[in-house]
């Protein structure tokens, strides 16, 4: 007994059920994290609302937070804010992803969510609706 060593392989094949996967396998995959997911939505958004509206929009600016900070009379929690000076919209994830809505079932409603917001900040940007951000909305085929 004293004879038989044991490797590090032997420890990750116990009782013959193969090698053990990493806890957090099926949540992230190939690297990506929540927040990096989360930014590209943002990013694909602006970009596709510069594209849209190139004169007005050529210098926007985007910047995810976590979260805004509160105050102590506050009511509400913002899922955005602008600063109309320097063309910045600010998108704030964690109120966007876990205040008042329920769970969406899939990854299309999520990145809905997600634009629903960056469609209203981009639109109190430039002081408009943001159904009028949506080029050719009303166009008849």
């Amino acid at each position: 007994m004293g004879d038989r060593k044991i490797t590090r392989g032997a420890f990750r094949d116990r009782h013959g059920r193969g090698i053990r996967r990493p806890v957090l396998s099926n949540l992230y995959r190939h690297g990506e994290s929540r927040l990096a997911s989360f930014e590209q939505i943002v990013r694909s958004t602006c970009e596709y609302l510069q594209g849209a509206w190139p004169d007005d929009l050529a210098d926007l600016k985007w910047v995810v937070l976590d979260a805004p900070s509160i105050g102590s009379n506050s009511t509400r929690v913002k899922r955005w804010a602008t600063k109309k000076a320097d063309m910045t919209i600010y998108i704030y994830r964690v109120p966007i992803e876990r205040l008042g809505h329920h769970r969406r079932a899939d990854p299309m409603h999520e990145r809905m969510h997600i634009e629903e917001y960056v469609f209203s900040a981009v639109a109190h940007l430039l002081d408009k609706d943001p159904w009028d951000l949506v080029p050719d909305r009303f166009k008849n085929d």
